[in-house]
């Protein structure tokens, strides 16, 4: 198998051009990288391979379609098994032109088909092999340019969320006489919950937000400043910057995070035909039918609100308890130096909430904005009553005895890991720090 880099000929828009950023950067530089370190696999359209020679080493496609619903990685990882010195080049003496979505449905469709083949890929055999015969290098290579980077996608995710809970947990529990943490003999007489957890914030939400920013913007700069120039590649960082890509990026993290890990719990892979169409239509906010044709027309906050819409407004009121319990009353420097918890906070929340608004095409219209609220009120009172019809579809993937006990312990674990981090976390700042050097 030689693999080649692409040349994306659809950064069209401020959706296309994200995802044309997120392809140059994937299909050069990374892959240039992956390939020096053992990791690369096979990804598709850009790459070639001697068809007759891979049909006798494990085929170039997989029978079912839901297991496989990757089957180019597949491909690439039964080659490699083979062994016997079999490696995957790749090559840039010319480029595949290719074109990608460029709509922000058609993104996350793309991903979410992508996600769910990962949860598959994780749970193969395939997998288990390739990690037990790699070498360290190989290994964390292929782990973090496949399974790896989705698991990461869903721990980001999750972690601005969890950690709003122990901050929760901490100032509603009377954690001053409760927690073996907040030991009065170990701590200062007069430090209360809400610094503590404060200071736990602060030593994870600083300035090194701004390198954890331009430390994934860094390949698309890289890539760029090689074939363009510096000013050029700068030039691009900022416009992505300016056109709201964190807010795209951070939705596009939650959603990932959600498909990979349903994907591990329930199962029930697809494949996703998602386009390549330019998106110049409005998308309605609530499900409709068609007043020409009487079918259906899907609506943003049916497809969104249990992705990410619901639990961006949890998380919104979540800090308003957190605030209302105390957790700003601390000193004037801490509270200055929470500034970037803040920042991260609301940056989720108007992600979650408010992205697939934000990224719809004509979404201020006047006219349309009338619609929808015609629309959306009569959702609830046409008979029979969509909107229950929508609830139950939603039900689907819980349904059944196994599911539901593994959703459990899988919750139950994150949420005891986070808890016994706090806990170790607590006790070394006892440790490594006096009692007399926690004023800020």
């Amino acid at each position: 198998i030689v693999g080649f880099p692409e040349h994306i000929t659809s950064d069209i828009g401020t959706i296309g051009d994200f995802a044309a950023g997120s392809e140059v950067a994937f299909g050069t530089i990374l892959q240039r990288s992956y390939a020096v370190l053992g990791g690369r696999m096979h990804y598709g359209h850009p790459d070639m391979m001697n068809r007759v020679y891979m049909i006798q080493q494990g085929g170039v496609s997989k029978a079912t379609k839901t297991v496989n619903l990757s089957e180019d990685i597949f491909a690439g990882m039964d080659f490699t098994l083979r062994g016997n010195g079999r490696t995957i080049q790749h090559s840039e003496y010319f480029h595949v032109s290719k074109g990608r979505d460029m709509g922000f449905g058609a993104v996350l469709g793309f991903f979410s088909k992508l996600s769910a083949g990962t949860g598959e890929q994780i749970l193969s055999r395939q997998t288990t092999r390739l990690m037990e015969h790699m070498w360290m290098p190989e290994m964390l290579t292929f782990f973090y340019a496949h399974g790896g980077f989705y698991l990461s996608n869903f721990l980001v995710s999750k972690g601005i969320p969890l950690l709003v809970f122990m901050w929760l947990l901490v100032l509603l529990n009377d954690a001053e006489s409760n927690f073996e943490a907040f030991d009065a003999q170990s701590l200062a007489e007069d430090t209360s919950a809400a610094s503590v957890m404060a200071r736990l914030l602060i030593s994870q939400f600083g300035w090194i937000m701004v390198v954890f920013l331009i430390a994934g913007m860094a390949p698309l700069l890289f890539e760029t400043t090689f074939q363009t120039g510096f000013y050029p590649g700068v030039k691009r960082a900022l416009i992505t910057l300016a056109t709201l890509s964190p807010l795209h990026f951070i939705f596009q993290a939650k959603l990932i995070g959600t498909y990979v890990t349903n994907e591990l719990i329930y199962g029930g892979a697809k494949y996703v035909a998602t386009g390549r169409g330019l998106p110049i239509e409005r998308r309605s906010f609530i499900s409709h039918e068609s007043p020409q044709t009487g079918k259906p027309i899907a609506g943003l906050y049916n497809e969104y609100a249990p992705l990410a819409i619901y639990d961006g407004v949890e998380l919104f009121a979540g800090c308003l308890l957190a605030m209302q319990a105390g957790g700003l009353q601390v000193e004037e420097g801490t509270r200055q130096a929470l500034t970037w918890w803040m920042i991260a906070l609301f940056m989720n929340v108007c992600s979650w909430c408010f992205a697939p608004f934000v990224f719809n095409p004509y979404q201020f219209d006047w006219k349309s904005y009338k619609e929808d609220v015609y629309h959306w009120a009569n959702y609830f009172k046409d008979k029979p009553e969509p909107w229950l019809d929508w609830y139950k579809s939603g039900l689907d993937a819980g349904k059944g005895i196994r599911p539901s006990p593994t959703a459990v312990v899988f919750s139950l674990v994150i949420v005891g890991a986070w808890y016994t981090s706090l806990i170790n976390k607590m006790h070394l700042l006892q440790s490594v720090f006096p009692s007399d050097s926690y004023n800020v």
